[in-house]
């Protein structure tokens, strides 16, 4: 191993690369605040009941202040106690690199000292801090190593830390302790050492807090899940999710007085869970557990006061209010009697879903005598819709899985009419869908897939089948059976859809819209839909008062975290309620960003949009990063992300996001293309556009290019490797390998097929089922590939990458696969998360980089 050995000269910014054996320089300025005093506490001459005595080093050790997980500049301030604030000032070390730090008269007094260290390349790096006194040493925020000793002049130990760093700006904090009556020369120095095996490492060292994204920024920070606003529109609340460095995560509600926005109420973890806004005044519902059953509260902020509404519940899954407020409906979960016998006769093709043998059932409870009434029985779940305004009728739903025909099951919509104790079977068809009664009871607000009433709801001009999921939204009448297709030319895809009871003549509509997620309003007087301007790319959810034109909406943009926003529909005038990440982000630098499009061989739109390093430099050459997903739901805008574009931007590449044909929301014939494809389109378009950006990009390095898809994105990857050599690399996570295996297996992939592979089969369509599925296309790869799989998938089986593996390995390609245990379709476990994360961009940066000190840090070579 080459161990280079240098010592870090930090000037305003001093810049070195290290690729050979150079001459040692020494740190000449740091920032620091000093003579912090600290004293013994009382009856520190006491032992412990542990027999042990306080000495100096816990002094040190103890956690006065968070400062060392901040990312300070010069100027800044720092609290100390007693209401002194201290500022970071700068310090300049001698000629012989030994900087002095300022002492006061006190027995015992803290320092901390801080510098960056910014790094383009994975580094092993060794620093080396020699001080007479007790030191502490944190690199962005984490304890690394301490020193606990007092020297005498001449004679100091040195601490060495030995640390991992990826490629960005780090921080380097130095908690030191000077004891007076020990020795009062107050003095540091810093030696580095980068000891990487292969590839040269560019270090820029500053006092500038300035940093790119990182993976932390990912996973830790105050994460908005959910905005609601009572019925009255005084109150509202902002649900969040909160996650520390340690990967922990708590709930928090913050429900608070709309008037001056200040807190009336916290609700911390598990303590209060499904928190509702009643159907009337300023009411909050929520439930807590006792003694393990649900007890629901009712608390009235105006007047302070909160109760039991319901006790001792069982089986409790959700509760609904009835819009007068009159009763709840609860939906109660119930279990068939458990098969000890360790064999299993499946009733059809959905019994090895392992929730499939439980059951749901729906219940009222009378507010006004507590009383509980069972309102459903037998062998289906039934499953609560909606509720009329006038409480009077109950709509909801029983599901039948029906392999005779697509969609393979069928949808029984039901309507209990209280007044006369009366059920009407409303409609019995194949397919589903979420249904809401209009504010009069004598419509219904549909949303399902174009072809859920027949042609009525298509807009094809080439294609004879729809995508199912791309959502439409009707109005059906109850009565005459009619329906209006309210989104047929409506091209943006339907995700929720709620009748405004404050203006009756109002739809409110969430929308997949291309990449975007936007809120609509469609007039019903003169059949228009009008967007609204919420300032936002993706909205994640709105809520409406019941009583006022208000809205309260949440959502992120393409380089800017969750924000929450209050909107008056009349005046189109918003308020900020909330951006919890500000601080968190402030001194993080996001590169630009920019949509770009080309044509296809039809001459059709395919949209994209690049994202650029932040410290773009357009006559630099960078390798490319192609991000797709290929499948029926188009890359959101959205901020974070599983695969996260401005991470990958932040290591320094350009990145390429683009939205092949058959993705939702462009329109029918658009999201049509995906049905019985299977790669065919969107491997030509993936290809053709990426050879065109790097063709108009002056500062793209075309022989440097690598793609990464996941599920049906991770099967394109696997696809595309057998289709073109453009690619010098490719990731695919959760890939299908053969089409046929992933049909017959998992819990979606007959269900997925009824759409992606409409009336095809292994059976009648071999052509697309073998030659479309890249094992048996494995022999046309020359690209290298990672196979990425959670070995608990339930939903693309880890077989699939497996066996491309297997095909892969005898055929002599270079193929990788990684299996993260006790994972499904998803990592969200925190720690395994990190690491799968680091392992995309370790392979990334070894192979378009060509820079594997990374890599082979996180998997060294075995012989096994």
């Amino acid at each position: 191993m080459k161990k280079v050995i240098i010592v870090l000269f930090l000037l305003t910014s001093s810049f070195y690369s290290f690729s050979q054996e150079e001459e040692a320089v020494m740190v000449e300025k740091f920032m620091v605040v000093s003579s912090l005093e600290v004293q013994k506490p009382l009856f520190s001459s006491v032992n412990s009941v542990n027999g042990d005595e306080f000495t100096a080093k816990d002094l040190l050790m103890n956690r006065y202040v968070h400062h060392h997980y901040t990312r300070p500049e010069l100027g800044d301030g720092f609290e100390w106690q007693n209401f002194e604030t201290y500022k970071w000032k700068k310090i300049k070390a001698n000629k012989h690199g030994v900087a002095s730090i300022k002492t006061s008269k006190a027995a015992y007094q803290l320092a901390y000292l801080a510098f960056y260290i910014q790094n383009d390349d994975w580094a092993d790096v060794e620093l080396t801090f020699t001080s007479c006194q007790m030191i502490e040493v944190f690199i962005d925020g984490n304890k690394i190593e301490g020193k606990y000793t007092f020297e005498e002049d001449g004679a100091a130990e040195k601490l060495k830390v030995k640390t991992k760093l990826d490629a960005n700006n780090h921080i380097v904090i130095i908690k030191t302790l000077l004891a007076v009556k020990e020795n009062d020369n107050w003095t540091i120095s810093c030696q580095l050492a980068v000891n990487n095996d292969q590839n040269k490492v560019n270090l820029n060292t500053s006092l500038k807090p300035d940093y790119f994204m990182n993976i932390h920024h990912l996973l830790n920070g105050v994460d908005i899940q959910s905005t609601k606003i009572s019925a009255a529109g005084d109150y509202y609340f902002i649900s969040y999710k909160m996650t520390n460095t340690l990967g922990k995560s708590s709930q928090i509600t913050d429900v608070r007085r709309l008037s001056d926005h200040r807190t009336v109420q916290l609700f911390y973890g598990s303590e209060a869970h499904s928190l509702r806004w009643a159907p009337f005044d300023n009411v909050l519902s929520y439930v807590t557990k006792v003694g393990g059953k649900s007890w629901i509260w009712e608390y009235n902020l105006d007047e302070g006061k909160r109760f039991p509404v319901a006790t001792d519940v069982e089986n409790l899954n959700k509760y609904t209010w009835s819009p007068n407020g009159e009763f709840l409906i609860f939906s109660k979960s119930e279990k068939a009697d458990e098969n000890t016998t360790g064999i299993k006769r499946f009733e059809n093709m959905a019994d090895h879903w392992s929730w499939y043998r439980s059951r749901s059932n729906l219940f009222m409870f009378d507010i006004v005598s507590g009383i509980q009434s069972p309102l459903t029985y037998g062998y289906l779940s039934n499953n609560l819709q909606d509720i009329s305004d006038d409480g009077r009728f109950v709509l909801f739903s029983q599901n039948i899985y029906d392999e005779s025909q697509r969609p393979y099951s069928k949808q029984i919509l039901i309507q209990y009419d209280r007044h006369v104790n009366v059920v009407d079977t409303i409609w019995d068809k194949f397919g589903s869908g979420k249904v809401q009664y209009s504010p009069d009871a004598k419509q219904l607000l549909v949303i399902a897939g174009p072809a859920f009433f027949g042609k009525i709801g298509l807009n094809l001009t080439k294609a004879t089948i729809p995508n199912d999921y791309d959502n439409q939204v009707y109005i059906y009448n109850i009565k005459t059976k009619d329906v209006n297709p309210l989104s047929k030319t409506f091209k943006p895809s339907i995700e929720n859809a709620n009748w405004d009871r404050f203006n009756p003549n109002h739809i409110y509509l969430k929308v997949s819209e291309g990449t975007y997620v936007n809120q609509y309003v469609h007039n019903l007087g003169t059949d228009y839909f009008y967007k609204l301007d919420l300032g936002m790319d993706v909205v994640n959810g709105a809520n409406s008062a019941k009583e006022k034109p208000l809205m309260v909406y949440y959502g992120s943009s393409i380089s800017t975290p969750k924000k929450a926003y209050i909107l008056d529909v009349f005046t189109n005038e918003k308020q900020l309620l909330d951006y919890p990440e500000e601080n968190f982000f402030d001194k993080v630098q996001f590169g630009k960003n920019e949509d770009w499009h080309f044509l296809n061989k039809d001459s059709v739109t395919i949209e994209g949009r690049l994202y650029y390093p932040p410290n773009f430099d357009k006559k630099k050459k960078y390798p490319l990063i192609v991000y797709y997903y290929g499948g029926t739901s188009p890359t959101e805008r959205n901020f974070r992300g599983r695969y996260p574009k401005n991470l990958f931007a932040a290591k320094g590449y350009i990145v390429y996001v683009l939205q092949p044909s058959g993705a939702t929301g462009y329109g029918q014939d658009f999201s049509a293309e995906h049905i019985n494809n299977w790669g065919e389109t969107v491997a030509e378009e993936i290809l053709s556009g990426s050879r065109l950006l790097c063709q108009t990009h002056s500062f793209i390095d075309s022989t440097n290019v690598g793609c990464i898809g996941a599920s049906y994105g991770g099967f394109m990857t696997m696809y595309l490797t057998t289709y073109t050599d453009f690619f010098k690399t490719a990731i695919s996570h959760a890939g299908i390998s053969s089409i046929s295996s992933y049909w017959g297996e998992g819990y979606w992939g007959y269900l997925y097929s009824q759409v992606a592979s409409a009336n095809s089969f292994p059976w009648n369509n071999k052509k697309m089922y073998i030659e479309q599925s890249p094992l048996f296309r494995a022999d046309k790869v020359n690209t290298s590939i990672l196979l990425l799989h959670g070995n608990s998938d339930t939903n693309v089986p880890p077989g699939e990458s497996r066996q491309f593996y297997t095909a892969l390995k005898m055929l002599d390609k270079d193929v990788e696969l990684i299996e993260i245990d006790k994972q499904n379709h998803h990592i969200t476990d925190y720690n395994k998360r990190i690491l799968w994360q680091k392992t995309i961009l370790a392979w990334f940066d070894k192979n378009l980089k060509n820079q594997t000190d990374w890599w082979y840090h996180l998997y060294p070579k075995n012989n096994l």
